[in-house]
């Protein structure tokens, strides 16, 4: 250990010296407390032997000193001296000093003190460097913290690139959709494409969890029906050869053998076709809520099956189901996310106030609804970000009156 003796007497001092050096330490001495201050201010000391007694500075006004100093590290302070009242002892620890060694000074007793400070100093070492490694590895941690949160951010991004323009008009159909994902990236993920001027075709999936896990396979899920977009609008091979597209009911079944990875990962969807000539939709539900059917008399119902998720079991039967829109009809697909929302008493949104909510938008203009049922989910929610992904993608049949006349004539026919 580093050893400061401070004594104003020049043999105490040199009396000392010699035993500690013999015992393996580093001796440094100072004649007061003044040049004990001035040394401890450029070097390292473990431990102060300091007289009590002393001119200009003496051993309580050194120990004050010492522990107002910012040291980089704690110095142990023994006090020197005759005294030997309890009432000495005590304002010798309230000014500092962590031991008393009484005068004249036994040099067995000092070495066995002095062995004792030196468990102390080790430890206190031992702990400096094992925080020093703690403050090297937060510092790799934080570091790895921002690389993972800047991916992740980039990944959002991406994600946020997949999905399709928020409102869409095109003849006699209109789209909207919402995308409120619970973390940086969604399990959620919807779209729609126009396969040819005649057919829409849309999707909305809901991966269980939610986070980056649920994120990738969505992803996933959306890069392979991607393919299907692609192979949707590629063109005949002969202008006499008519596009025939594959029914959702083959997209969903082909979906479900490929994902049995046998890692309890799974999706629920649904992947729907829109006649923009005819106003029937061809859709098939696998595993997501009944979507709402919103009539032009205002009038609303569930509609579908439910069906069975993807990727749980194999083989598993999907089948179309067919509706017909009249003019003015909306169809509302959702994520169970937002039925089970909860507010901050832990109370979930629930289906008759999602119906309720719905009912009292069913006269606003599509993208009024789409907002009106975000500020609905925030001010249920309370400001609390939320637990799962919330997401819906609405459709509006907006053919005209009088071509809906012909359509209901040649329906009826």
């Amino acid at each position: 250990m580093n050893i400061l003796i401070v004594d104003d007497d020049e043999a105490a001092r040199r009396v000392l010296e010699a035993p500690l050096r013999r015992w393996g330490h580093s001796v440094l001495s100072a004649k007061d407390g003044e040049e004990a201050w001035q040394t401890l201010q450029g070097t390292s000391v473990d431990v102060v032997l300091t007289d009590w007694m002393m001119p200009l500075m003496d051993g309580l006004g050194l120990c004050r000193a010492i522990r107002d100093m910012p040291l980089p590290r704690y110095v142990h302070v023994v006090l020197c001296t005759s005294k030997d009242r309890k009432e000495d002892f005590l304002a010798g620890l309230e000014a500092g000093a962590d031991d008393f060694i009484v005068k004249p000074i036994d040099l067995v007793e000092l070495r066995v003190r002095l062995r004792a400070v030196e468990r102390l100093v080790r430890l206190e070492q031992d702990l400096s460097r094992q925080n020093e490694n703690l403050r090297h590895l937060n510092c790799e941690l934080a570091n790895a913290h921002g690389l993972i949160q800047r991916d992740v951010q980039a990944a959002a991004a991406a994600q946020l690139r997949m999905l399709p323009p928020a409102l869409c008009r095109h003849e006699n159909v209109g789209v909207h959709w919402l995308f409120l994902p619970a973390q940086s990236l969604a399990g959620d993920m919807l779209n729609y494409f126009f396969a040819d001027e005649k057919h829409l075709v849309f999707y909305h999936i809901d991966v269980s969890g939610h986070g980056i896990p649920a994120a990738l396979l969505s992803m996933t899920v959306t890069k392979m029906l991607a393919l299907e977009s692609s192979r949707c609008t590629m063109p005949s091979a002969s202008p006499s050869e008519e596009r025939t597209l594959a029914l959702p009911a083959e997209v969903v079944s082909g979906l479900n053998r490929e994902f049995q990875g046998g890692d309890g990962r799974y999706f629920t969807m649904t992947y729907g076709i829109v006649n923009c000539s005819s106003g029937r939709v061809r859709y098939c539900d696998a595993g997501q809520p009944r979507a709402i059917h919103i009539r032009r008399d205002a009038s609303l119902r569930a509609i579908g099956r439910g069906g069975f998720p993807v990727g749980l079991w194999e083989p598993m039967d999907y089948e179309d189901q067919n509706l017909s829109l009249s003019t003015g009809d909306r169809l509302v697909f959702y994520s169970d996310g937002i039925t089970e929302c909860e507010n901050a008493k832990g109370i979930a949104f629930g289906q008759e106030r999602w119906m309720r909510a719905l009912g009292e938008l069913r006269e606003a203009p599509l993208a009024d609804l789409v907002e009106g049922v975000k500020k609905s989910l925030g001010e249920w929610r309370q400001g609390l970000e939320f637990d799962d992904d919330l997401s819906l993608l609405a459709l509006e049949w907006q053919c005209p009156d009088s071509q809906s006349s012909s359509l209901a004539a040649e329906r009826s026919g």
